[in-house]
């Protein structure tokens, strides 16, 4: 009888009065995991205990409720005066994915703690509320990176058009991991976001240009196409890769002449991309420097180029 007492809800409602924090947090997170109607008034009436990781339970318990009523009183507790509750507070609001939270979420972006901001910047994400853009712009300017980052992927989620000049500007940072953010949030935009890609491709840094150049594949807008053909002289290989898939994505004509030259390319993995994406643009102006590739030094290479060749063959038997 007595374990029987101590799985039920009353027992662990009278254990909410205890005077130790380990039992009233035990106590929190019973009653989340047992999921009752009656624990909603006691959850929240714990979110004012004055031991701050009993409060952090007791958000995470009204969360596990999946009660909208509990919902309110998790957005409130964004404003706690302890960190660690705020934290759990834009945690459980972003695991709901309701566009309801989205406005105490982007009250939160003005947080005092960074983690906190970044995680409601997350959460965000999540709701896709259009109605939270403006506030996920002005967070651009956050002083912390992390935040940035997390601001910038989110708008990158939520693809709203008034973000697109605020992401372009990011591409200026002077903190590559915002600019590398900036880039794949703009390839999420879509095709109107292939300009500012472009002029990625001139990043100082190689990682970004390698990133540009495969969101612009993706993006798949044929103003990218000379660009990205003199991305196939770049300095670095990954970039040429990029470049090379990204012009077969692409599928191209005028993509040709510079993809048949990348099959000289010194790197295989550039001259395999090149010949994948000449196979792909079926032009028959590729199909001598394609039977070349066919006496490559690589394995590889050379069963590419054979692959390219028999798409050439079957589109004109065609």
């Amino acid at each position: 009888m007595e374990e029987k007492g101590r799985s039920g809800i009353d027992w662990w409602l009278s254990r909410l009065k205890d005077k130790a924090p380990e039992v009233r947090r035990g106590a929190v997170h019973a009653l989340g995991e047992i999921k009752g109607a009656r624990a909603l008034k006691p959850l929240a009436a714990a979110l004012k205990d004055a031991d701050a990781s009993v409060r952090a339970y007791a958000v995470m318990a009204l969360a596990r409720l999946r009660d909208a009523a509990a919902w309110k009183y998790v957005a409130g507790a964004l404003g706690d005066t302890a960190d660690e509750v705020r934290k759990c507070a834009a945690l459980a609001l972003g695991a709901t994915g309701d566009v309801s939270a989205a406005g105490p979420l982007a009250g939160a972006l003005k947080d005092a703690n960074a983690e906190v901001r970044s995680l409601a910047a997350i959460a965000l994400r999540r709701t896709r509320d259009a109605g939270a853009v403006e506030a996920l712009i002005a967070a651009l300017c956050d002083g912390d990176e992390h935040v940035r980052v997390s601001v910038i992927e989110t708008l990158g989620a939520i693809k709203d058009a008034r973000a697109g000049e605020p992401l372009v500007s990011a591409l200026s940072d002077k903190n590559p991991e915002i600019r590398k953010a900036a880039v794949s949030a703009l390839m999420r935009m879509g095709a109107g976001s292939a300009g500012a890609l472009v002029l990625a491709l001139k990043d100082e840094d190689g990682n970004i240009r390698y990133l540009a150049a495969g969101a612009l594949g993706v993006v798949g807008d044929e103003r990218a196409v000379d660009p990205l053909c003199a991305a196939l002289k770049d300095m670095s290989s990954t970039v040429r890769f990029a470049a090379a898939e990204a012009l077969g994505a692409i599928r191209d004509a005028r993509a040709v002449e510079y993809l048949s030259a990348a099959l000289a390319d010194r790197s295989a993995l550039v001259r395999i991309a090149a010949a994948e994406a000449l196979g792909k643009i079926h032009d028959d102006r590729a199909a001598g420097p394609l039977t070349g590739m066919l006496n490559d030094a690589d394995a590889h290479a050379r069963t590419f180029a054979a692959a390219a060749l028999e798409k050439l063959a079957v589109r004109r038997a065609a």
